[in-house]
């Protein structure tokens, strides 16, 4: 990967644990993300709001092509969230689209074992604010004033 590609998914990192810490949650992003761990199975971020663990595995793609996730980073993110007790998540982000959050098991896996997440699934995820609203329960109180 350039260092220009791995420049932005920093910085699509940050910018997530920015915007769920400013809502309430307690974020960390993990320092070994992106590193190249073999045995270790780390998320790139791990968000927790009143108990409720999310592993998160973030993607940023500059384009509409569809993101292609090898099959053992999926089985890490997994791995780590049955330990944790967590819910594991993909957050793609893509520039003037926003966030989408996708549950792993609205992913596709291709025949060649690596996991495909094109616009359809895309289109089945809920944005941050979505995510956001449903997590903290802060959705019905909008339509409440």
């Amino acid at each position: 990967m350039d260092n220009a590609r791995r420049r932005r998914g920093f910085e699509a990192e940050r910018e997530l644990v920015r915007k769920l810490w400013s809502k309430g949650f307690a974020v960390i992003r993990a320092p070994a993300s992106g590193a190249r761990t073999r045995l270790a199975a780390y998320p790139d971020i791990v968000a927790i709001f009143k108990g409720r663990i999310y592993a998160i595995e973030v993607k940023y793609r500059r384009d509409n092509a569809p993101i292609y996730i090898d099959r053992t980073q999926l089985e890490k993110l997994i791995e780590f969230s049955r330990r944790a007790g967590a819910t594991p998540l993909i957050a793609v982000k893509r520039p003037h689209k926003g966030w989408k959050l996708i549950p792993i098991d609205q992913v596709k896996e291709t025949n060649t074992g690596r996991i495909r997440i094109d616009d359809e699934v895309l289109n089945n995820g809920v944005s941050l604010d979505e995510f956001i609203a449903i997590v903290t329960n802060t959705g019905l109180r909008k339509f409440m004033k």
